[in-house]
């Protein structure tokens, strides 16, 4: 620091409060619990905070309570790059008007609370504990973490971050080992990318909004997440979240919020591997396509109440993915758009009783040559608006009794090939419009059609070179 520079009152304030392990609070007292209030405090010079973290005002040795400073105008670039400083550093409720370089720095812990700010630099961070980038926090533009390291949470809760056509955070390759937190009140406008990141704990996301629209708005690709990935209680998303080849080892947990890609996709997570349960449900809402190809899930897929919005298009894909446990789509279940499940391996049963599947111009359900190791039940009010095609699939037992399959000159159910052990239920109150193939299909037990209805223009049930054990009803 030069020797000529002369501190004013409010940074000798400052000094004193360094070396007394105090916050130098510079807020009136009338608005120093009110966070959303902006204010003009004293200024303080970043070459000021520079020679107190680089350590060199003589005589001047910080506390472990660090560099604390509240309600203070700063003045010029913070310019930190590769500073080592095993303190604290917080500047709270602050006007940072010039950007803050923070890469390859060395901190115990960063606290931006509430402050406004121009951007972030800090690549390969290094953070003993948290940093913490909320309650009321504004950045006008982008907050970089870029193979930053942190030892405990990101919290981002109450946060406003914007940079719209950019990136609002950027965590790729970075390293948190605690928890990942985007709620209460947080916005984003730009994208998150937490591409190749490693997340330790949750990454947790309700009450917040994420919006970049016709492109990524999260994006998580070839990240690993060390418990669950939840988004909830009202989290909202305009643009594509994507976690392709991504890694969860519990949950993906999706209820009560709404994903909107109007025409593209929605949640893009093709060849992510997941611990445990998928749920997707419970007023989860979708606009646009829900991707989950080539998926490992060791566990359930839990759809109940889920709706699937993508009409004319492709509402949820599955083709080519291994779920451990039961499919559930039932109970207020929709799907507006093909449901496409080729070749998927389900180690239970799909159970989709009460479902509404809508695509009345093609294929409403799609699902050729499935393995499913127990039953298949399209019943109790299921009802589907065009195509259900279960060709070449394999099954313990179909179950379609009190189901409507409505494709109107054209396929309603179509099992060609299917190889189904025990038996197919078309009964107690079943009703196609349209026909019914069974062509070279295996059935180990019976057909039941008892109180079925079935309307065709083409003749009814169709069963060409069909090999079915019996009919009965």
């Amino acid at each position: 620091m030069s020797e000529r520079h002369a501190f004013s009152p409010a940074e000798m304030e400052l000094l004193r409060a360094v070396s007394d392990g105090r916050v130098a609070d510079y807020r009136p007292s009338d608005i120093a619990s009110e966070p959303s209030r902006d204010f003009s405090g004293p200024r303080i010079t970043a070459e000021t905070i520079r020679a107190i973290v680089e350590g060199s005002i003589p005589g001047l040795r910080p506390t472990t309570a660090g560099l604390r400073i509240a309600g203070a105008r700063i003045d010029g670039d913070i310019q930190l790059t590769s500073v080592h400083f095993a303190y604290p550093l917080e500047l709270v409720k602050c006007r940072i008007d010039s950007p803050i370089t923070l890469n390859g720095a060395t901190v115990e812990f960063l606290n931006l609370a509430g402050s406004h700010l121009v951007s972030l630099a800090a690549e390969s961070l290094e953070v003993s504990s948290g940093v913490f980038l909320g309650d009321g926090l504004v950045a006008a533009g982008e907050i970089c973490l870029r193979r930053a390291r942190i030892g405990g949470d990101l919290s981002c809760v109450g946060g406003i971050f914007r940079n719209p056509l950019g990136i609002a955070l950027n965590l790729e390759g970075g390293a948190v080992d605690g928890h990942v937190i985007l709620a209460n009140g947080s916005s984003f406008a730009g994208q998150v990318n937490l591409n190749h990141s490693y997340v330790g704990g949750l990454l947790y996301c309700a009450h917040a909004m994420l919006e970049n629209p016709r492109s990524r708005a999260l994006s998580m690709d070839n990240a690993r997440f060390g418990m669950s990935v939840i988004f909830g209680n009202g989290f909202k998303v305009r643009g594509e979240v994507s976690c392709r080849d991504a890694t969860i080892k519990r949950m993906l947990y999706c209820s009560n919020c709404s994903l909107d890609n109007a025409g593209n996709s929605a949640l893009a997570a093709d060849g992510t591997v997941i611990g445990n349960d998928v749920l997707l449900a419970n007023w989860f809402y979708a606009r646009g396509t829900v991707c989950l190809g080539n998926c490992e899930i060791h566990g359930n897929l839990r759809c109940v109440g889920g709706a699937f919005d993508n009409s004319g298009g492709v509402a949820l894909k599955l083709d080519g993915s291994r779920i451990d446990g039961d499919i559930h789509m039932h109970t207020r279940f929709m799907a507006d758009g093909s449901v496409q499940m080729d070749n998927v391996v389900i180690g239970g049963s799909l159970i989709a009783s009460g479902a509404s599947f809508r695509n009345s111009r093609g294929v409403a359900l799609l699902m050729r040559n499935a393995q499913v190791s127990k039953r298949v039940a399209l019943n109790n009010s299921f009802r589907a608006r065009g195509a259900v095609v279960l060709d070449g699939s394999e099954m313990a037992e179909l179950v379609c009794s009190e189901g409507r399959f409505d494709n109107p000159n054209g396929i309603a159910l179509s099992l060609n090939e299917a190889r189904i052990a025990g038996s197919v239920l078309l009964n107690d109150g079943f009703h196609s419009l349209g026909s019914i193939q069974l062509e070279n299909a295996t059935i180990g037990g019976e057909i039941e059609c008892a109180y079925g209805t079935f309307e065709t223009a083409s003749g009814g049930l169709i069963c060409r070179r069909s090999a079915p054990s019996k009919f009965s009803g």
